[in-house]
């Protein structure tokens, strides 16, 4: 969390720096207590940390100085030489206001050219909780919009890249943004799933694709990374037989600062069967004499990639749909779906 600053004009307070200073029990420091383990929005009183007032494991500190469980903590009233200032020795109210994963936000009074005799313990706490409370929802919108504008950047990053079915994902594989049904093709494909906006793999050649590019990949700034894109291709074919391809690239996100070094994505693409004209029918029954059912099962086949949904499309039944295929690759002379693929795709050009 960066460091909680005072004051507009230079020299600024330090807050976070000061809170570090302050050291607890077992050595921990006030600002390590504040940002991972102090109760949200309760009023933790500045002073009586600074005495030593504190409280020990599982325990709070109250505005008056009690501890409402654990072993008391030990007095430490030196700071750090030419810190001591106003705001440094002015008693106060800090409370954790918010906190995910990755940072937290104090939000803290100062009461300045007071001491802790000359403050009323209730109307302080009461008071602090009410403007507390005031700063709560602006802070959600605030957030809110800042998770839209993330995501819109993941989006526009995503559709920057590719133009068919596609997820983009961090090093940890947290799913950032997708188009077209991508989730639904490498579910059906056996190579992955969507587990809570995380991709879980499902296929040893997609997890050992990415855990190669991931360890290759290191951030880079702008324009560098633009030259030192990665890539990986491969084949997956365990759904009827039929392969499909998966194809990851590095991509890296703009700065959102100029110090920042970003850390790369990784953009997954299905690659889509090709688009088969319908005149490919005709030219299959007139030079391979194939009847109009066969020929419109071997071009929709060819397209999907999946005997079942090829079953479902063009409703008939599974046993027709074999015996069908069967005439086919006894008058192209091809044994497997994959061949008739290949023929089907390199007769397309044709067209």
């Amino acid at each position: 969390m960066p460091a909680a600053r005072f004051g507009g004009q230079q020299p600024a307070f330090d807050f976070g720096n000061m809170l570090q200073q302050i050291e607890m029990e077992g050595g921990r420091s006030a600002l390590q207590f504040l940002l991972s383990e102090a109760s949200l929005f309760y009023p933790y009183c500045k002073t009586n940390m600074t005495r030593g007032r504190t409280a020990g494991p599982g325990g709070n500190i109250d505005p008056a100085g009690k501890t409402t469980a654990g072993t008391p903590g030990r007095d430490v009233t030196a700071m750090r030489p030419g810190l001591e200032d106003s705001l440094l020795v002015a008693p106060g109210l800090i409370s954790p206001i918010r906190r995910t994963d990755t940072s937290t936000i104090l939000f803290g009074c100062l009461f300045t050219g007071r001491n802790p005799s000359t403050i009323d313990i209730s109307v302080a706490n009461e008071t602090f909780r009410t403007i507390v409370q005031a700063l709560t929802p602006g802070l959600n919108i605030c957030f809110q919009l800042e998770r839209e504008r993330r995501d819109h950047a993941f989006q526009r990053l995503l559709l920057s890249q590719v133009d068919g079915p596609a997820v983009l994902i961090n090093a940890d594989r947290d799913i950032l943004a997708q188009s077209g049904n991508v989730m639904k093709a490498l579910a059906r494909m056996g190579a992955a799933t969507e587990n809570g906006q995380r991709l879980t793999t499902s296929c040893m050649k997609l997890d050992t694709a990415l855990a190669d590019l991931t360890a290759e990949a290191v951030p880079q700034p702008p324009p560098a990374c633009a030259h030192t894109q990665l890539q990986r291709s491969l084949v997956i074919d365990e759904v009827d037989s039929f392969p499909q391809r998966i194809s990851i690239s590095t991509v890296y996100p703009s700065r959102a600062a100029p110090e920042q070094t970003p850390a790369p994505f990784f953009v997954l693409k299905v690659s889509e069967a090709r688009e088969v004209p319908e005149d490919l029918e005709k030219w299959l029954q007139d030079h391979f004499d194939l009847s109009q059912s066969e020929a419109h099962l071997a071009r929709h086949l060819t397209m999907t990639g999946s005997m079942s949904a090829t079953v479902s499309d063009l409703r008939i039944t599974r046993n027709t749909a074999k015996t069908h295929l069967r005439r086919i690759y006894e008058k192209t002379g091809v044994n497997t779906q994959l061949q008739l693929a290949k023929l089907v795709h390199r007769l397309a050009q044709l067209f």
